[in-house]
């Protein structure tokens, strides 16, 4: 098998590319990704309005985000956690 090590721009774009369309502020989205040694850490941060879009009815929304995700970077050999964030304003 084929190690595909995913760096840090192309899971921003990839975390990116899944949330923008769900909200509806995606100018002020931020995204910050910390690494240790065998995970991932990733907030993103959006405006207060977004959040409940983001979570879902029961948190299927953000359940499925995590499972991309972790779908996506799971060949990576690292463990990616998804928080997501209110802005402070």
């Amino acid at each position: 098998m084929v190690k595909y090590k995913m760096n840090e721009e192309a899971l921003r774009n990839l975390v990116s590319t899944i949330i923008k369309p769900l909200i509806s502020k995606p100018d002020v989205m931020t995204i910050t990704l910390t690494e240790s040694t065998t995970t991932v850490s990733c907030v993103v941060s959006v405006d207060a309005t977004d959040l409940g879009k983001l979570i879902g009815y029961g948190g299927t929304t953000i359940h499925a985000i995590r499972e991309l995700i972790f779908s996506a970077h799971l060949s990576a050999g690292k463990k990616v956690y998804i928080e997501i964030e209110a802005l402070k304003k």
